[in-house]
């Protein structure tokens, strides 16, 4: 009873406590942006590194990314068809050429689609050249990839580019008046979790995230050929840890081209060209799901099942508050349809206005409602079809939104556009058992005074990013991940199986798992939704209002980071006692 009161008291104490320390980052609030000589100079001693440069066009904010390369920079960006529109004349009266993104060792992957591109360089615009991918070529649709319509780079001499104004002149050239450097920019709304002001961003839009009770999860299937144990938890762990220190990124087929990542060896099956990702449209998309993760490809394709599984890495919830997210409930191969028939398909999913050939040239985001009606409907169909449900197969049909579906609801997909941030957003990741010692070991040799802030991933101590799964197996990963669950909603049970695990009972934890699932399969998903459940997000958002707070005093040079950072540093430390 004496140590009821006192965590009682001690939870009451806490929330009191949060409540008047943490200062919620305000979203809106404007900030210069900065595009002088050192921000130019900067680029240049980070090669390879993007920013984001953001323009008005028309009025509406657009982003722009600038990197510094091989002596001269790149500028570029994606437009939409209506944005097309607003590019000179001239530009469709340019030279054209095949188009022809090339691969590490300077061959292309592949040539498809017209872009127009600047006369030769001993024109008037030597100082710099374009290169862009219309939507349409003399009238009919143009044969690019649905990634590559819109595409607009712009090659500029290092020397000619120093300042705001020269920006400015390449981008009237393109644009006229129609395009503006922005004065002033709202960066918490691009930069939230962030550290830095490099690489890919995406506008934050909404809380979809206060609807959601399962954080989004990739299953990082990239080893999955390897079919030696050894080898592939060494290739696993070194793909992780690269992920939080190097790429910081989950990227998309598409980016990983555009920015001179894919390796030589790589070819495209033309003869199954629908079946792909690029042939069907979706290859900028990353996909992340909801739930414990996707229940194939542990092991080489169509072999026995007896890989050691593929890691798990899991998402903090905020990141469906992006703007350009798409939810489907099952794998995107679901649909009848080939090519980009298929995207068609999973775009009218969205419930859009849009008609005939619109459904195929671009991916339909979204609306805020639908993200916060879908995940919470698809939460509700994983608990009815069973949280520690292991099964292979992959397509035993289920109906959804009064809809049939070939496919498995475990498999469905949170769709975002071109880009995951690992480093600003993991919160954990199930790993295979005995394998967490070896995951932090290899965290901190690669990030070790990296920064003030390097112990901790999205506000997370490395002691604790890494979680090892009772068993190696899909169903041990999945009853692993219901047990973190629980620690959130129903701390007894987390507790009973956390001793069971503690005392390696695999039979014990199994069976208090299978417990569980069966009550939310009988309650839904309002069997997390406890009072304790409350408390712990109110504690949560407390924690994680103190580590944005500080991310925005670090990425801006504050003198007070120092100061916030230790104020977040206590808090975490209070929060470990109390809710283990």
């Amino acid at each position: 009873m004496r140590n009821r009161a006192v965590t009682r008291f001690l939870l009451v104490f806490l929330l009191t406590f949060a409540a008047n320390l943490a200062i919620a980052v305000d979203l809106d609030r404007l900030f210069v942006q900065r595009l002088d000589e050192n921000f130019f100079s900067d680029l240049t001693g980070h090669a390879g590194s993007e920013r984001a440069i953001f323009v008005e066009l028309a009025g509406v904010e657009k982003v722009f990314y600038l990197r510094h390369t091989s002596g001269h920079f790149i500028l570029h960006t994606s437009l939409s068809e209506a944005e097309e529109k607003l590019l000179q004349p001239q530009v469709f009266t340019g030279k054209t050429a095949l188009f022809s993104p090339l691969k590490q060792n300077g061959e292309p992957l592949y040539e498809k689609g017209i872009a127009r591109i600047s006369e030769s360089p001993s024109d008037r615009n030597s100082q710099w050249q374009y290169l862009y991918v219309p939507f349409n070529i003399n009238g009919r649709i143009n044969d690019a990839f649905v990634s590559d319509l819109g595409y607009l780079k712009i090659n500029i001499d290092a020397a000619y580019l120093r300042s705001k104004s020269d920006l400015a002149a390449i981008l009237k050239g393109l644009f006229g008046n129609n395009a503006k450097i922005c004065k002033e920019v709202r960066l918490n709304r691009y930069y939230l979790f962030r550290d830095n002001y490099y690489g890919p961003v995406e506008l934050i839009k909404d809380r979809t995230s206060d609807n959601v009770i399962f954080p989004p999860v990739h299953k990082a299937t990239l080893n999955k050929s390897v079919s030696d144990w050894v080898e592939k938890s060494e290739r696993d762990r070194k793909l992780v840890i690269d992920l939080i220190a190097d790429e910081k990124h989950l990227y998309s087929q598409d980016m990983r081209l555009k920015l001179g990542m894919v390796p030589g060896f790589v070819k495209i099956n033309w003869q199954f060209l629908d079946n792909t990702d690029i042939g069907s449209g979706q290859n900028h998309l990353v996909f992340l799901s909801t739930g414990s993760g996707i229940n194939y490809f542990d092991n080489p394709w169509k072999q026995p099942e007896k890989n050691i599984p593929c890691p798990r890495l899991y998402f903090h919830k905020d990141i469906v508050n992006l703007e350009r997210i798409q939810l489907y409930p099952t794998y995107s191969i679901e649909p009848k349809e080939k090519g980009t028939g298929r995207l068609a398909a999973i775009n009218i999913f969205q419930q859009t206005s849009e008609q005939g050939a619109e459904l195929h040239k671009k991916v339909i985001w979204s609306s805020s409602e639908l993200k916060a009606s879908l995940l919470p409907a698809i939460e509700e169909s994983l608990c009815q079809y069973g949280l520690t449900n292991s099964s292979s197969d992959l397509e035993p049909g289920f109906v959804f939104k009064r809809c049939f579906f070939n496919g498995n609801v475990v498999n469905n997909e949170i769709r975002v556009y071109q880009t995951a941030a690992v480093r600003d957003y993991m919160t954990a990741a199930i790993v295979p058992p005995d394998s967490a010692k070896s995951y932090r070991q290899a965290y901190q040799s690669e990030m070790i005074n990296t920064c003030d802030h390097w112990e901790y991933n999205c506000g997370v101590h490395f002691s604790r990013l890494f979680v090892e799964a009772m068993e190696s197996t899909d169903r041990g990963f999945r009853e692993t991940w219901l047990m973190m669950l629980l620690k959130e909603s129903h701390p007894t049970l987390f507790r009973i199986m956390h001793r069971a695990r503690q005392h390696h009972k695999i039979r014990a934890f199994s069976k208090i798992a299978d417990k569980a699932s069966a009550l939310a399969q009988k309650q839904g998903r309002k069997f997390f939704l406890t009072p304790h459940f409350s408390h712990y997000q109110a504690l949560s958002n407390q924690k994680y209002g103190l580590w944005l707070e500080y991310l925005e005093s670090y990425r801006n040079g504050d003198k007070l980071a120092p100061q916030k950072f230790k104020r977040f540093t206590e808090f975490y430390r209070y929060l470990e006692k109390i809710c283990d």
